[in-house]
């Protein structure tokens, strides 16, 4: 593992979607339930604050590697 998650994530995933069997539709499911689960650790009071910054960084973050809109930096991460 390395000091950086979102490269970690992106390295397990990477891995699960080069498999002949892969699902795109499933492996995003997946991370959605793990998101998901991730919401569901916050303290009842804060989740839906956070599911709501979580679905519009999605969106953003789309939006930005797609060329859609120029990188802001409220999001870039590196």
């Amino acid at each position: 593992m390395s000091d950086c998650l979102h490269c970690d994530i992106n390295e397990l995933v990477t891995k699960y979607a080069e498999r002949a069997d892969s699902d795109a539709s499933e492996l995003a499911a997946r991370m959605a339930e793990s998101l998901v689960d991730l919401v569901l650790m916050a303290p009842e009071s804060d989740r839906a604050t956070l599911l709501a910054d979580v679905i519009a960084v999605l969106g953003q973050l789309y939006l930005e590697k797609s060329g859609v809109v120029e990188p802001g930096e409220s999001t870039a991460r590196h």
